[in-house]
């Protein structure tokens, strides 16, 4: 197996290439917080809400060295790659034939002579999560056979997301989708985020996380140009309605972006709105638009995943 790293800055880094294999991925489900009291008298105690917390991800990840100093070199390389004090993505790499070990390279032997390491390699390049390392063992030697487990933690959201938000082209060709992300049993002609002067359209949700707009660091972006009075937008699945009670003009654009930052032409019209939370539910969704013009509205926003 392989992880591939994304920094930041967009650059990659693959650990089959930097001379590493990960032996498996090891995502563990999201912890869940829960506040409660308790009240005299009641057996038990009463919970007042259920929240995602974080997802702790582990890696063990082995190398062969040629030699003892090359041993040490190997194992500061891998320090290195992972002492990084930002936040970074990975994604998970599986190889695309089957296959329970792995063969490595005898002393003397260069990285990739061997032709039984596992090269052929997909990365699932439509789930990725941001993390941050929280716990790295020292390394364990067996002759010139290193191991180590890594472990890392979510950052800020819990979730997978994918690299591609709604307004790219949704094509398997394409680095940034991938089976498993609920898009297989669409039809693509009807995943539509752009509608201009429709009344009533559908949104497909192929995440399994509710899309809110109060939620920082999950981007959820509505952008409506156009003519409008009390402009309102409705999602008839969950019943859940923003609303603006102003005006906007042809050349105006009304932007709901998280979190729960609405404005017009740039400045703030929050005070002017209901000041409610638009929500998506996972799978379709109808929603509704009044009070709007010769419009063009877009939604725009990554699927996240449990």
């Amino acid at each position: 197996m392989d992880t591939l790293i994304e920094y930041s800055t967009g650059a990659t880094l693959s650990l089959v290439q930097e001379g590493y294999i990960t032996q498996d991925m090891l995502i563990r489900p999201i912890d869940q917080k829960a506040s409660s009291v308790d009240v005299d008298g009641r057996p038990g105690v009463v919970r007042e809400t259920v929240n995602h917390g974080t997802r702790v991800i582990i890696l063990p990840v082995l190398f062969i060295a040629s030699d003892e100093i090359d041993f040490a070199l190997r194992r500061d390389k891998l320090f290195s790659i992972f002492s990084d004090l930002e936040p970074f993505y990975i994604y998970e790499g599986r190889p695309t034939y089957k296959t329970s070990t792995y063969e490595f390279e005898l002393p003397g032997q260069t990285w990739g002579e061997n032709l039984q390491l596992p090269n052929n390699i997909e990365i699932l390049k439509g789930k990725r999560y941001k993390v941050i390392r929280t716990n790295m063992n020292e390394v364990e030697q067996n002759g010139l056979l290193g191991k180590v487990d890594i472990e890392f933690e979510t950052f800020q959201l819990p979730y997978a997301e994918s690299p591609g938000t709604t307004l790219e082209e949704r094509t398997f060709d394409k680095e940034i989708w991938q089976t498993g992300q609920g898009l297989m049993a669409v039809d693509p002609t009807t995943l539509k985020y752009v509608f201009q002067n429709e009344a009533s359209f559908q949104i497909y949700n192929a995440g399994n996380v509710p899309l809110k707009t109060n939620l920082r660091d999950m981007l959820f972006e509505i952008e409506f140009r156009g003519a409008s009075t009390n402009l309102s937008i409705r999602n008839v699945t969950n019943d859940t309605q923003w609303q603006y009670n102003g005006s906007s003009g042809t050349n105006d654009v009304i932007k709901l972006a998280t979190p729960t930052r609405f404005t017009k032409n740039g400045s703030s019209i929050f005070k002017d709105t209901n000041r409610k939370v638009l929500v998506l539910n996972p799978g379709w969704n109808t929603i509704q638009i009044s009070g709007g013009s010769q419009f063009l509205i877009s939604f725009r926003f990554k699927f996240y995943y449990k």
